[in-house]
């Protein structure tokens, strides 16, 4: 089993060679994620969808993880990283810098809260 900080590295890897169903395995069957205000979703299968459908649309997928602290039973993780992407459409390159809250239970992410903010 990946501790919380493995876990968010491995759904980094996941994200950046493009594979949405690994990336959704990470989660609880009844996880919620959210973004607020824009994004949230409850259940591994509608995360799978919002990932396939994210990385459908987009390239050169970054998730760089620059921080962490775990609790010390391994239940909470504060991550702070960096975001970034190319829209397939016009190439249009997005960079964000954001935290993201993790809630872990028996090696997957039962929620995910995250906020960011677009650098460039």
């Amino acid at each position: 089993m990946l501790d919380s900080t493995d876990l968010l590295r491995t759904f980094s890897l996941h994200l950046e060679t493009g594979n949405a169903d690994g990336a959704a395995m990470l989660f609880a069957p009844d996880a919620v994620y959210e973004e607020p205000p824009r994004f949230q979703f409850a259940g591994r299968e509608a995360l799978r969808a919002f990932f396939a459908d994210f990385l459908a649309r987009h390239t050169d997928v970054h998730f760089t993880i620059t921080r962490t602290l775990a609790s010390p039973d391994d239940t909470l993780l504060a991550a702070e990283w960096r975001w970034s992407y190319s829209r397939s459409a016009d190439a249009t390159a997005h960079a964000f810098a954001g935290m993201c809250f993790l809630e872990v239970s028996y090696g997957l992410i039962t929620r995910w809260r995250g906020y960011s903010a677009k650098i460039s």
